[in-house]
């Protein structure tokens, strides 16, 4: 018949002190590393990159940054809204964007056309 018995309150008390600590302690580890966490390039940088590239994907863009690919992901979705870049192809793990070149069309002279006699 039995079970655990009941912790004294010296136990108890010894128990609750040791919880508080662990728990600072795991609260100052997720601080420091989310401090140390890196940052996104800039998209100035992102939108020169993509546009030497003839396609572009969530994974080329971290491996090239060396940024997580769901940031990469935010960064291209963001480009693709903002209209610097199209969706080719995609599904729910991978999209494949390529650059929309913008062209700027001079206005040509035109010929005099020859007239038929």
């Amino acid at each position: 018949m039995g079970g655990p018995k009941k912790p004294t309150l010296k136990q108890l008390e010894k128990r609750l002190l040791r919880q508080k600590q662990q728990a600072g302690k795991t609260a100052m580890e997720v601080r420091e590393k989310s401090i140390a966490g890196v940052t996104p390039p800039s998209l100035d940088e992102v939108e020169s990159f993509i546009k030497t590239q003839p396609y572009i994907t969530p994974y080329t863009l971290s491996e090239k940054f060396g940024i997580r690919i769901s940031v990469s992901r935010d960064i291209l979705r963001r480009l693709a809204e903002e209209g610097k870049l199209r969706l080719v192809e995609g599904d729910s793990r991978l999209r494949i964007y390529a650059p929309i070149k913008v062209v700027v069309e001079e206005h040509k002279k035109e010929k005099p056309k020859k007239r038929r006699k």
